[in-house]
């Protein structure tokens, strides 16, 4: 029984985004580009000058960091809601993981990696 739940799940799995390309393929258009479907356009106004310019470093380490919390927010709600029926082990390792992530938002604010200058 079990296996056929994992086998089904891998097929859907593989057959949901290969459906899915393929139908962007059969329903794209294809007309040839235009002059106009190169140009860089952002928010209704047209770009003036060099459009390629370095981005900052602490862009990207704010979205890693938002992107970390996060992540462990989804994992601690369903050891939030289940935290008086587990075991205590399960307990220790759901410490544990707070704990090391934890320790990494300190480091990051040793390192400066939170403040916007």
């Amino acid at each position: 029984m079990i296996d056929r739940i994992i086998v089904m799940y891998l097929a859907l799995g593989l057959f949901i985004p290969f459906s899915m390309e393929r139908m962007g393929r059969m329903l794209r258009s294809r007309a040839p580009h235009q002059g106009a479907m190169d140009d860089v356009y952002e928010s209704g106004i047209e770009a003036q000058g060099d459009t390629w310019q370095p981005q900052f470093l602490r862009y990207y380490s704010y979205a890693l960091i938002f992107v970390l919390f996060d992540a462990e927010t989804a994992v601690l709600f369903p050891w939030a809601d289940a935290f008086h029926r587990i075991p205590p082990f399960l307990g220790l390792q759901a410490m544990a993981f707070v704990g090391m992530l934890l320790l990494g938002l300190v480091c990051a604010w040793k390192k400066g990696a939170l403040r916007w200058k």
